[in-house]
């Protein structure tokens, strides 16, 4: 199992990661967040019940049967979605974000942390709620939602892996990052494979459960402040962790 940190003396300092220096050690996060469920409430379930044809229902029984992956799910649900983009932006702009987030995002700027959101939903979803709360970070990795000329939505999956039924693969993601100490923020089925592969595990909800099932280190969550506290701890007092 990978250490929780090991972000001690001699770490290579790579261009996508700040090294921070705290009592004469050297620390690296780079923090990735998944989104529906965690950065706010699942958008794409919301959209569905709100806006889709009910036949969404079963395609959903299937996922959840494990008769399909994530990626045919999702591709087989949003074109039901009616009403186009302007009908999604007005069930969007009803929904808030987690507690704490805007926060977090902005402490990860200030500290140079790196902030990636990984999510198997969809990337348009993400910018909006983004832009409309001012919120930076540094990439979104996501399905791609495009709109035709009759308002219909569909997905593409830029960041599908072979042999992985999700849209996006978390975990080829994660494996493509550098040195640095690897922070996964989750919460649900989507998160249950990267989490095994990351140093420090934010889990809540289902991802929670699946660690302990799987005795897999994790730090259990309720919103973002909590999040940040325990970083700028960790970063405030490397020899508090356990390596």
């Amino acid at each position: 199992m990978r250490d929780w940190l090991r972000a001690f003396g001699g770490v290579e300092k790579s261009e996508r990661c700040t090294a921070l220096k705290i009592k004469g050690r050297i620390m690296q996060f780079e923090v990735f967040c998944d989104f529906d469920g965690t950065i706010t409430r699942d958008t794409t379930d919301i959209l569905l019940e709100r806006l889709a044809d009910p036949s969404w229902h079963e395609i959903e029984d299937r996922w959840v049967r494990k008769e399909i992956g994530s990626r045919e799910c999702m591709a087989l649900q949003v074109p039901l979605i009616q009403g186009g983009w302007n009908a999604v932006r007005r069930v969007l702009d009803e929904l808030p974000l987690a507690a704490g987030f805007t926060r977090f995002a902005h402490w990860c700027n200030e500290y140079e942390i790196p902030l990636y959101v990984v999510s198997d939903g969809m990337d348009k979803v993400i910018e909006y709620f983004f832009q409309r709360e001012k919120i930076k970070v540094d990439g979104i990795f996501a399905n791609s939602v495009v709109e035709d000329e009759n308002g219909n939505l569909q997905l593409g999956f830029p960041y599908s892996a072979l042999g992985c039924g999700s849209g996006v693969c978390k975990c080829r993601i994660l494996q493509n990052e550098g040195t640095a100490t690897t922070v996964v923020i989750g919460d649900g089925r989507s998160d249950f494979c990267w989490s095994g592969n990351a140093d420090i595990v934010f889990a809540k909800a289902s991802l929670l459960t699946e660690c302990r099932a799987q005795r897999r280190a994790c730090i259990p969550f309720e919103d973002f402040h909590s999040i940040r506290m325990t970083l700028d701890s960790m970063l405030a007092d490397p020899e508090q962790v356990a390596v």
